[in-house]
């Protein structure tokens, strides 16, 4: 295995930017669609795109994981791994967990129960931040043994695991057991049998990078048309309503999760320069994760008091504003030296490979120099 591990993983950039505008798109339409009358063709393609974009949840999971083995695979876990990511990951789920809790604040009890949930079971969109957790956690335990394991027989039975556990609640009826309804509805999303399997692919795609890369090279025919074929499969049993799931807890979400990764992992390692826009929303990827929901019901709020007649151009203005404005935020939050542990930390920049300096040259010693 070469030792690259110091340098910095430039589809990351690339695949985290697209996966956090997918994820305000997605929350965009979502909120649009209830707000505009449009005519059932154009609801049925929206309806369709944000059931695409769903991959985008699942995606950050391989993402992180797969940072985390790239970085660490040769050399030590640092001490301070776990306190770097409560004061600059849970500190803020916790804030927002507060922050979106406010608007339940109709009564004591109504407000201290919907700050549990959201603090304690993660019901509101931040969620994600559980998941990760509990994938760091798990990671702490397992790295050297993952290292040491057959990496497809942990991947086979990681799939089994997440797929089986999807399927269960994908495909049943609530249970008679107390608070049937809200398990099978919300609750299901957090435990980790449901994003295990790409907990595992993220780790061994980072850990064993260069090999890798030469598999997407080796099976790029395969990698450029996977997408085409999940979709099609994802769409096909979302409507015809085998699977009418409208999430990204779908048992079919983990093909079409990682065709649309590799797919663009593939892309993102062919490219010499990365889209610099791209780069730069990845930077704010997880302010932006945690603020644009509040932005999206703010406009939202407005726009049912003053109604024009937008169509579907209201959903492309929420998407842009929530980003903006998240951006914006963020952007001058961050000379407050606690903002880091509301919003979380700006991420690392990256230097485009064109933009690098070279090395000065450096002649070679002579006879006379010595």
């Amino acid at each position: 295995m070469t030792n690259n591990s110091n340098k910095t993983c430039k589809e990351l950039f690339f695949l985290r930017g697209l996966a956090c505008l997918s994820i305000v798109f997605l929350h965009s339409i979502g909120s649009g669609l209830a707000s505009i009358n449009v005519g059932r063709s154009t609801e049925l393609f929206f309806d369709s795109v944000q059931v695409f974009l769903y991959f985008a949840t699942p995606l950050f999971i391989f993402i992180s994981m797969f940072i985390l083995a790239y970085s660490y695979r040769s050399r030590p876990i640092s001490k301070s791994f776990l306190r770097k990511r409560t004061q600059f990951i849970f500190l803020p789920f916790l804030f927002f967990a507060f922050f979106y809790s406010i608007p339940y604040a109709s009564s004591i009890e109504a407000w201290g129960l919907k700050l549990f949930l959201n603090a304690m079971i993660g019901d509101y969109h931040g969620y994600f931040v559980l998941i990760i957790f509990q994938f760091f956690f798990l990671y702490l335990l397992l790295n050297r043994h993952l290292a040491k394991w057959n990496p497809s027989v942990v991947l086979a039975t990681s799939f089994i695991i997440n797929a089986a556990y999807l399927a269960f609640f994908n495909f049943s009826t609530p249970l008679n057991v107390p608070h049937a309804m809200y398990i099978w509805e919300r609750f299901y999303w957090v435990p980790l049998f449901g994003w295990v399997f790409y907990f595992v692919l993220g780790y061994y795609c980072g850990y064993y990078y260069e090999t890798f890369v030469k598999l997407l090279k080796k099976w790029r025919i395969l990698v450029m048309t996977a997408p085409i074929v999940s979709t099609t499969l994802l769409l096909f049993l979302y409507h015809s309503e085998w699977l009418a799931v409208h999430s990204s807890k779908r048992v079919d979400m983990i093909f079409h999760t990682v065709a649309i990764g590799f797919f663009l992992f593939y892309m993102a390692h062919q490219v010499k320069t990365l889209p610099a826009f791209l780069v730069f929303i990845s930077q704010y990827s997880f302010g932006i994760y945690l603020l644009h929901m509040f932005y999206i019901s703010i406009i939202d709020l407005l726009y049912g008091f003053y109604p024009v007649d937008l169509g579907v151009s209201y959903l492309l203005i929420l998407f842009l504003f929530s980003t903006t404005c998240s951006i914006l935020t963020i952007y001058y939050m961050k000379r407050w030296k606690w903002s880091a542990y509301l919003l979380g930390k700006i991420g690392i920049n990256y230097e485009q490979e064109s933009t690098r300096k070279a090395p000065k040259h450096v002649p070679p010693v002579t006879s006379e120099a010595r």
